[in-house]
C-alpha cells in the first residue's frame, strides 16, 4: 500500500472517529468503584484516576463515579444497585461509555443464594444502558480479586463461579470485557483489608481500563513532539507491515505485533490533536493586545509595545519583544508542584541573562538564558542540593530554535531542536510550589535586564511529560 493511499485512509478513518468520539463515562459499581478506604477518594478512586489519564489525551473526557458501597448486581440481593439513586443518575447522565464493575458483594452467602438470576439481571442492566439515547458502549468488568474472606465476601465464589458467568454474559450480550481480576491477581499488597484496593491499586484499575476506552495502548505521537500529524504518519508509513513495538499502538492492550491498519486507525483517532495540552499561544495575531490561547482558557495580555510579525514566525506569525518592557501576562495556569509538565517555545534572538517564560514572584524562571546565552531553568525542588539546570547550548545566535522543558516527576530535561541539552543526574523531590500567573518574555519580578529581546512563536504547555 503506497503512502498516498495510507494518508487517504487516515483522513477517512479520522473523520469517522471524530464523529463518534466518546466523552462521558459512567462508572457503575460498588464500594471499590466508590473508593472506600482511600483517604482522598475524590482524587484517587479509580474513576478519578481514569479521568486524569483520559484527559491527558483530550480534556473533554468526563468520568463520573456512580459507585455505591455494598451494592449488588443481583436484584434480589441485600442492596440491589438498580434500586439506588446512583443507578438513576447513571442512566440520566446519558453517557457515551458505561463501565460496570459489580459482583463482589454478590459473592456473600445471603446474596449468592440467588445465583441463578445473575446472568439475567446483568443482561437487563446492559440492555437498560444500551437503550439510552446516547447508545453507549457498555463494558463489563471481571471483579478484582478478593484476597481474604472479609465482609462475608468469598474469594472462591468470585474466582470459580462469578468469573465464568461474566464470560457467559459477554458472549450472550456481545459485551466487551475488562479483566480487572487478572490485572490485580498478584497485587494483594495493594488491598489493605483484602477487598478494597488502596490508591495505588485503584490506579492499576484505571491504567488497565484506559487503553480500551482510548482505542490505543500508546499515544501514536511517534516522534514525541506533542501532536499527531504528518511527521507521525511518515514514520508509520515507512514501517508499514514491519514488526516495530514502538509503532504498534493498537489494538489495546498488547498490539498485534505488526504495524498495520489498527495502528493507522489509532493515529487517525488522534489526528491533529495535542493530548495533555492545557494552553497554546500560537502568536499568529496581526493586531491587538491579547495573545489568544487556542485551547480557550488562558488568553495572555500584552504589556509594553510588542510588535506582531505576521510573516516572520517559525509557524506563520510571531511576536517581537523589545527587551525593555514588553511581555505577556497570564492568569494562574499551573503549579509546578502538582506533577509532570512540558513547555515548548520557538525563540529567535535574545541576549544572555534574559527570561523566556517565568512564573511571577514568588515563582521562578521556567526557561531563560544564562550569562553565555545557553538555555537554562531556575525551577528547582526543595532539596538541600537544589540547583538550576543549565545547558551548554547557546540559543541567542539569531537563528530559530525550538526549546523544550520537561519535568517527568523525578527529573528535569532541557531540549534544543529535538536534542537533549541538559538533564538531572539524580532523582529530585517535588518542585517548589507556586500559584501565580506567567510572564512570557520577562523575569518573575519584571527585573530590568530580564526582558526578552527577540521573537517568540508557538508556545505550548502540557500537563504531561513529552520526551523525545
Amino acid at each position: 500500500m503506497n503512502a498516498r493511499a495510507l494518508f487517504l485512509a487516515v483522513l477517512i478513518v479520522g473523520g469517522l472517529t471524530v464523529a463518534s468520539e466518546a466523552k462521558v463515562v459512567a462508572c457503575v459499581g460498588d464500594s471499590i468503584t466508590y473508593g472506600s478506604g482511600i483517604a482522598d477518594r475524590a482524587n484517587d478512586s479509580y474513576p478519578a484516576q481514569l479521568q486524569r489519564i483520559l484527559r491527558q489525551y483530550d480534556p473533554a473526557w468526563e468520568v463520573i463515579n456512580f459507585g455505591v458501597s455494598g451494592a449488588t448486581l443481583l436484584h434480589r440481593g441485600d442492596k440491589p444497585y438498580i434500586r439506588e439513586t446512583a443507578y438513576s443518575g447513571a442512566l440520566a447522565s446519558n453517557p457515551d461509555v458505561v463501565v460496570i464493575k459489580l459482583g463482589t458483594n454478590d459473592s456473600k452467602p445471603q446474596n449468592w443464594q440467588y445465583e441463578e438470576d445473575f446472568v439475567t439481571d446483568y443482561g437487563n442492566m446492559i440492555d437498560a444502558f444500551r437503550a439510552l439515547p446516547s447508545r453507549p458502549v457498555v463494558w463489563i468488568c471481571k471483579p478484582v480479586p478478593a484476597f481474604a474472606v472479609n465482609f462475608t465476601i468469598r474469594p472462591e465464589v468470585i474466582r470459580d463461579e462469578i468469573l465464568p458467568l461474566i464470560d457467559q454474559i459477554a458472549s450472550e450480550k456481545n459485551a466487551p470485557v475488562l479483566d480487572l481480576y487478572t490485572a490485580l491477581l498478584d497485587a494483594g499488597s495493594l488491598f489493605p483489608d483484602g477487598i478494597h484496593p488502596n490508591a495505588e491499586g485503584a490506579g492499576v484499575m484505571a491504567q488497565t481500563i484506559a487503553p480500551f476506552l482510548l482505542g490505543v495502548r500508546l499515544l501514536p505521537d511517534y516522534n514525541s513532539d506533542g501532536v499527531m500529524n504528518l511527521r507521525d504518519f511518515a514514520l508509520l508509513a515507512r514501517s508499514w507491515r514491519a514488526s516495530d513495538s514502538s509503532l504498534d499502538v493498537a489494538p489495546p492492550p498488547e498490539g498485534d505485533g505488526l504495524v498495520g491498519y489498527p495502528d493507522l486507525a489509532g493515529l487517525a483517532t488522534y489526528w491533529m490533536t495535542y493530548p495533555g495540552l492545557i494552553a497554546h499561544w500560537k502568536l499568529d495575531e496581526s493586531e491587538g493586545d491579547v495573545a489568544a490561547d487556542s485551547v480557550g482558557q488562558f488568553d495572555g495580555t500584552l504589556s509594553g509595545s510588542p510588535l506582531w510579525r505576521v510573516a516572520d514566525g517559525r509557524s506563520r506569525g510571531a511576536l517581537e519583544l523589545d527587551g525593555v518592557d514588553d511581555y505577556i501576562a497570564t492568569a494562574k495556569i499551573m503549579n509546578p508542584a502538582d506533577g509532570p509538565f512540558t513547555v515548548f517555545v520557538w525563540v529567535k534572538g535574545g541576549r544572555p541573562g534574559q527570561a523566556i517564560i517565568s512564573q511571577s514572584a514568588p515563582g521562578e524562571v521556567w526557561l531563560g538564558t544564562d550569562a553565555t546565552g545557553a538555555v537554562m531553568t531556575d525551577l528547582m525542588d526543595n532539596s538541600r542540593g537544589a540547583a538550576p539546570l543549565v545547558s551548554e547550548t547557546v540559543v541567542t545566535d539569531g537563528d530559530w530554535h525550538l526549546l523544550r522543558f520537561v519535568w517527568d516527576g523525578s527529573q528535569r530535561y532541557l531540549y534544543v531542536d529535538g536534542r537533549e541539552a541538559a538533564a538531572d543526574v539524580r532523582t529530585l523531590y517535588t518542585l517548589k510550589f507556586a500559584s501565580t500567573g506567567f510572564h512570557i518574555g520577562a523575569g518573575k519580578a519584571l527585573e530590568p535586564g530580564s526582558f526578552w529581546s527577540g521573537l517568540l512563536d508557538d508556545i505550548r504547555l502540557y500537563n504531561r511529560a513529552v520526551k523525545p
